[in-house]
C-alpha cells in the first residue's frame, strides 16, 4: 500500500510539476527575503527585538504556561491562513494570491529564523532548531500542500470548454477540493500541538540568550 501512495504521489508531481516548482520558489523567495531583511535592519531596530524579547521571556519565566491561550492564538492564526487559501483557490484570479500568501509565510519564517541566527549566534542556532523547526516541519509541507490543491483547483479547466465548463466542472469538484484542504488541515494541526504543548516546555532552557 505504501509504494501505491509512493508511486501516486510521484505521479502527481510530476504531472502537476510546474504547480509544485512554482509554489516551492515562491516558499523559497520568502524565506529569503525575510533572512535578507534581518541583515538589512538597522542595528537600533535589532536591539529593539532583543529588548521585546527580552521582556517578554522574562515575564513568562515565573508564570505558568497558558497551553489554551498559545493553542486558541496559534490555530485560529493558521485557520486564517487555511481558509483564505481555500477561498482564493475558488477563483482564477486567486491563484496569484495563494501563491502570495504563501510567500508571507516564507517570509516570517525567514525572519524568525535569520533573526535568532544573526543576532543571538549559536545560542539562536539552538533555539532555531529546537523551538521553531519541529512544528515548521509540519507546517512547511502543509502549506505547500494547501497552496497546490488551491492551484489545481483554481486553473482546472481552464481553456476546455469556455466560462460554462469551467463553473460546472468547480461545482462538481468543489467538494472533493474542501475535503483536501480540511485533511491537509487537520495534519496541520499537529504541528499547532507541538508549537502548543512541547515547544513552550523547552524555553526555560534558553532564558540564558536573551539575557
Amino acid at each position: 500500500m505504501f509504494d501505491e501512495l509512493k508511486r501516486a504521489w510521484v505521479l502527481h508531481v510530476k504531472n502537476n510539476s510546474i504547480a509544485y516548482l512554482l509554489t516551492i520558489f515562491i516558499l523559497i523567495t520568502g524565506i529569503m527575503a525575510g533572512a535578507f531583511t534581518v541583515i538589512s535592519l538597522p542595528s537600533q531596530q535589532k536591539t529593539y527585538l532583543n529588548k521585546f524579547l527580552q521582556e517578554f521571556f522574562s515575564s513568562q519565566q515565573n508564570l505558568p504556561i497558558n497551553h489554551w491561550a498559545i493553542f486558541r492564538q496559534s490555530l485560529w492564526q493558521h485557520f486564517v491562513t487555511a481558509f483564505l487559501i481555500w477561498v482564493f483557490g475558488l477563483f482564477i484570479w486567486g491563484a496569484p494570491l495563494v501563491l502570495a500568501l504563501i510567500g508571507i509565510r516564507g517570509f516570517y519564517f525567514g525572519f524568525t529564523i535569520g533573526f535568532m541566527v544573526e543576532y543571538y549566534r549559536f545560542g539562536g542556532i539552538l533555539f532555531s532548531f529546537l523551538c521553531i523547526l519541529p512544528q515548521s516541519i509540519i507546517y512547511v509541507p502543509c502549506y505547500i500542500g494547501m497552496a497546490i490543491i488551491a492551484l489545481l483547483f483554481s486553473t482546472v479547466g481552464i481553456g476546455k470548454g469556455g466560462i460554462a465548463y469551467l463553473k460546472i466542472k468547480r461545482h462538481k469538484n468543489l467538494g472533493i477540493y474542501t475535503t483536501k484542504q480540511v485533511l491537509v488541515f487537520f495534519f496541520l494541526l499537529i504541528g499547532i500541538l507541538i508549537e502548543t504543548f512541547v515547544s513552550p516546555l523547552l524555553f526555560p532552557l534558553f532564558i540564558w540568550i536573551f539575557n
